[in-house]
């Protein structure tokens, strides 16, 4: 009998692709500065949670983190990219010429 491993267990909890709950873990890991977290430990801090959908990786470290279960050193959390996204542009405004005449 073999046992599951880590990213197989990520899989099935949330529905995801095996190569999905691969990166996720390692996200997790890459969280940390230079101590990486053992997968094994990165499954027993999230049995403790019940989460509907699959966490942020930096919510996950920074709960190993203040539960004391790894207390290494933390990157800064990433940027969030859909609070990036520019407002919608009202090309009406933008006074864009309508044909190649009034290039010249």
């Amino acid at each position: 009998m073999s046992t599951l491993k880590p990213y197989e267990i990520i899989a099935s909890q949330f529905g995801v692709s095996p190569e999905s709950a691969k990166y996720f873990l390692g996200q997790v890991q890459k969280t940390f500065k230079k101590v990486k977290p053992p997968q094994a430990l990165i499954l027993e801090c999230m049995a403790g949670q019940v989460y509907e959908i699959l966490p942020k990786p930096y919510h996950v470290a920074k709960l190993m983190q203040e539960s004391g279960l790894w207390v290494h050193p933390m990157n800064a959390e990433p940027r969030d990219p859909q609070e990036d996204e520019e407002e919608d542009l009202d090309f009406d405004e933008l006074e864009f010429l309508d044909d190649e005449e009034d290039y010249e």
